[in-house]
């Protein structure tokens, strides 16, 4: 009795792994193009979330033997930032109350190592976790008043908040962090995936950050991208 008891486990547990290879992803390259929603903030500043937009594309390894673990890059044009409703000098030297802005997009590369497994042929999950390497193309940091007509126009600026200044706040180009992504995929083709990136590099320039010590005696925080993204996503 206890020899065929232990057959049927073996047969059971047998049976079990066979299922799982059975739906398992085949070996080598897919490639995925998506689109979603970024929720960004930059830590260390007292402003508030904003909202942007993310797409790209990202390469896919199956890797042999391995059971449903790949690895990935990508690249990716994802718009971060931050908000806040508050006040600030125009043109004349009147203070307006209005939205302060920074609009910081970049073109980012993540490399994740990612391990999926499918429920089924059609249905499957995976999770994904990796650094991130991201250079900034286009940075604005713009004030908006709420105001009309001529006081509007006196009352709003922007300028690039990339570009290297002693007395307006500017970031660094560079940018790198960590992040991961969890998802689901239908029918082999369709992902919906959620993910979260802090950023490990400080972003305020070191001249600015010289410059505003010297001015105070006061040490400026470190600041840091932090993003959460949903995205939709189509596998080739």
């Amino acid at each position: 009795m206890k020899k065929i008891f232990t057959m049927a486990v073996a047969l059971l547990m047998f049976a079990g792994n066979a299922k799982a290879l059975e739906y398992e992803s085949e070996q080598g390259f897919t490639w995925q193009a998506f689109a979603g929603m970024n929720t960004t903030k930059i830590t260390g500043i007292d402003y508030n979330a904003k909202i942007g937009g993310v797409f790209g594309v990202k390469l896919d390894y199956m890797l042999p033997k391995a059971h449903g673990t790949y690895i990935t890059a990508g690249l990716d044009w994802t718009m971060k930032g931050a908000k806040d409703d508050g006040v600030a000098a125009g043109e004349s030297g009147a203070i307006y109350q209005g939205t302060d802005k920074f609009k910081l997009n970049y073109m980012e590369i993540p490399v994740r190592l990612g391990y999926r497994y499918n429920f089924s042929h059609e249905l499957g999950v995976y999770g994904e976790v990796g650094p991130y390497f991201a250079m900034g193309i286009r940075g604005k940091h713009k004030f908006k008043a709420d105001a009309d007509g001529a006081d509007a126009r006196s009352s709003e600026w922007s300028y690039n908040a990339f570009k290297k200044s002693t007395v307006k706040p500017n970031f660094q180009r560079w940018d790198a962090g960590v992040g991961f992504r969890v998802g689901a995929e239908y029918n082999q083709h369709y992902n919906l995936t959620v993910g979260c990136d802090w950023g490990i590099t400080d972003m305020w320039r070191d001249k600015y950050r010289d410059a505003i010590y010297d001015a105070s005696g006061d040490d400026m925080d470190k600041i840091h991208n932090f993003n959460l993204t949903i995205a939709f996503g189509y596998r080739f």
